[in-house]
């Protein structure tokens, strides 16, 4: 059954699986391309004031430092990788180029890395990068040498982070003691970005088990500052499968140089994760979505467990990101590396869908087909590769199109037209078919709800009215039924049974500057018109759904989709955070904006399936040709923020769409 065709039972359901699903928190998580740069260990990525994402990390072949920028995290992916600085042939730096950070520190910028010598080449130590540029990956960098910590050992993975007006510098550092070989986090305030004030301070040495396997490691320390207090996550044990996370915590007010005021976990807060094929996560570093208000975990971890040699030699730690939220008493938690793909779905086909006959798929509408035990999506498919066609006929003349997806909304193949019977008083073969609507009762039949024009014309100005169709297995539909709306010039039917019995229907009444009315039922087959339920702005293919305990209602206004909320499905309120889908995304098909959308909601997560003109674009926008008539279906999840619904195109789709 579409989102807007659910029974009372699968409501409250519905309802039930939103309230219990996500404990304290309302609203959707992004999703990362994970793994999000291949090959990358390490890994840092920067949130900056001038709006870019930086990511920095330790590349396989240990010989250079990169950096990328991108507006997004998933962009970072395909950003540019660009060679800042390359090590040294002999002597210091030419070796071991390991785990660069990146940070803006007074006006300039710092890259603070590990790095070994050709002739020493565990002789491991600090050192640092500096640059004036505004924009640090096009900007000229100077070396600064070592950054001393007051002995000389191996020494690595350094980061640094202000607190209450003082910078201070954490990093990695083996044992001064001349019979210990194990690794210690240490702290010191910072006199300078390439200096610090002495002594240091032990923060921690490996202690348990668990940070003791094959190694005795504490390295790679990361910071992050919530809640009152001061977390240090940090990583131990060997670089395989043992990888792992621990935490250490202070109070924000204390003495971070009173390493009494510092607890630490007594067991691994982040580990490796079997179920998702994530081995050996660890060495971390935190950021946020772009507003913010969305904590984010980078990392990096193996896709097996087995490895064949040198853990250090194997080039597959691979950088990964995902979301993570907060305990009741202000500790993070981090979940366990990647959920398993099995909870997220399959990666959605970009672009989801084209028509294979005449190239016009747009305005989908999605149904679960119950015999067949498969999601099927019916489309309006527009004439867009015809020849010779005058005017808007290509528009005109057209058959409902019907895909089919094997794999729960992910992919979709095309498997032929709906077989829709009208009689010549509605035109007949010669009929046009437009944007369907289909709800199934609870005796079974299956209800469309057609935007038919009787015939084939070049221009706008014809009669189009709502048809009742009946079918009992989705392919053949009989019983056509003009429906007595407000006008003559009624499209694009949207239908919702509501809780407390009969069904509601909106759609476009085009007479009234393209408002949209509703009319009321109580069986399907009779209507009754109730007027006007919104008329701010023009605006056709209404789609309405609950999710999130809120009725909400898409329109599609031509410059994306106008957004709408509503507690009584009466009163309307209109988004003021902007359309979705007016920003073109980036991906194959999607460089323009979105239109004529529907909603499938899924549990906690909601599916925006709407249509694209790919060739409507720059120059080529006001051109009528076969590339700017083809259109393409492409499908993104719904987010819920403070200021409403959004939608990142960009972002890969995951999609499992109900079995029920």
């Amino acid at each position: 059954m579409t989102s807007h065709a659910k029974c009372g039972i699968v409501f409250l359901s519905l309802i039930w699986t939103v309230l219990i699903s996500v404990p304290g928190l309302s609203f959707a998580q992004p999703v990362f391309n994970n793994p999000l740069v291949k090959n990358r260990a390490d890994p840092q990525i920067f949130l900056h004031t001038d709006g870019y994402y930086y990511f920095t990390a330790t590349a396989p072949e240990y010989d250079r430092i990169e950096l990328r920028r991108a507006r997004s995290i998933n962009e970072l992916a395909t950003a540019d990788a660009k060679v800042i600085w390359r090590k040294h042939s002999s002597g210091p730096m030419s070796h071991h180029i390991w785990a660069p950070e990146l940070h803006f520190i007074d006006g300039k910028w710092y890259v603070y890395f590990t790095a070994g010598r050709a002739d020493a080449i565990w002789d491991i130590r600090l050192y640092v990068l500096e640059s004036s540029a505004a924009n640090p990956v096009d900007g000229e960098w100077l070396e600064r040498g070592q950054l001393k910590t007051g002995w000389e050992s191996f020494s690595l993975d350094a980061t640094t982070f202000s607190h209450a007006g003082q910078r201070y510098l954490v990093w990695t550092q083996r044992d001064p003691a001349p019979d210990k070989k194990n690794t210690n986090i240490y702290l010191a305030k910072m006199e300078t970005p390439l200096s610090i004030a002495r002594p240091a301070t032990l923060l921690s040495r490996p202690d348990y088990d668990w940070e003791k396997r094959k190694y005795e490691v504490n390295e790679a320390p990361a910071v992050l500052i919530r809640n009152g207090r001061i977390f240090i996550t940090y990583s131990a044990s060997a670089t395989d499968e043992n990888y792992c996370m621990g935490l250490l915590t202070a109070p924000a007010n204390a003495n971070l140089l009173d390493a009494k005021v510092w607890s630490k976990s007594s067991q691994p807060v982040f580990k490796s994760n079997a179920a998702s094929n994530q081995y050996g996560p660890g060495h971390n570093s935190f950021t946020t979505t772009a507003d913010g208000k969305t904590d984010v975990l980078v990392y990096h971890a193996r896709d097996y467990r087995d490895i064949k040699g040198n853990a250090l030699n194997d080039p597959n730690r691979h950088t990964r990101a995902q979301t993570f939220s907060w305990n009741a008493d202000g500790t993070p938690d981090f979940g366990q590396p990647g959920a398993p793909m099995i909870n997220q779905g399959k990666l959605a086909a970009k672009p989801l869908f084209r028509d294979p006959i005449m190239d016009g798929a747009a305005d989908p509408v999605l149904v679960r087909n119950t015999t067949l035990g498969k999601w099927w999506m019916f489309y309006t498919n527009r004439r867009a590769n015809a020849n010779d066609v005058p005017g808007v006929a290509w528009v005109h003349g057209t058959r409902i199109g019907i895909a089919e997806s094997d794999d729960e909304g992910a992919n979709w193949h095309y498997i032929g037209e709906a077989d829709i019977a009208l009689p010549p008083s509605m035109g007949g073969i010669e009929s046009t078919h437009w944007a369907p609507d289909i709800i199934r009762a609870d005796d079974g039949t299956y209800h469309m709800f057609l935007t038919v024009v009787s015939g084939i014309f070049n221009d706008w100005k014809h009669p189009r009215y709502m048809v009742h169709l009946r079918s009992q297995d989705l392919r053949h539909w009989r019983n056509a039924r003009v429906l007595q709306l407000a006008s003559d010039r009624a499209i694009d039917a949207t239908v919702l049974r509501l809780l407390e019995g009969g069904y509601r229907m909106w759609y476009n009444n085009e007479v009234d500057k393209k408002s949209i009315y509703y009319a009321d039922s109580t069986d399907l087959e009779n209507w009754i018109d109730k007027g006007k339920a919104v008329g701010d702005q023009s605006g056709e293919g209404p789609k309405v759904f609950y999710w999130k305990e809120q009725w909400w209602m898409i329109t599609d206004v031509w410059r994306g989709l106008a957004v709408y909320r509503s507690d009584d499905l009466l009163s309307w309120k209109r988004q003021v955070s902007g359309n979705l889908l007016e920003i073109p995304g980036h991906g194959e098909d999607d460089g323009v904006i979105g239109g004529h959308p529907d909603v499938v909601v899924n549990g906690d997560r909601a599916f925006l399936f709407y249509f694209t003109h790919p060739g409507k674009h720059g120059a080529d926008q006001k051109k009528d040709g076969k590339e700017q008539r083809r259109s393409s279906l492409q499908v993104v999840e719904l987010l819920l923020i403070e200021q409403g619904l959004q939608a990142d195109r960009d972002a890969p789709a995951y999609v499992r769409l109900s079995n029920d």
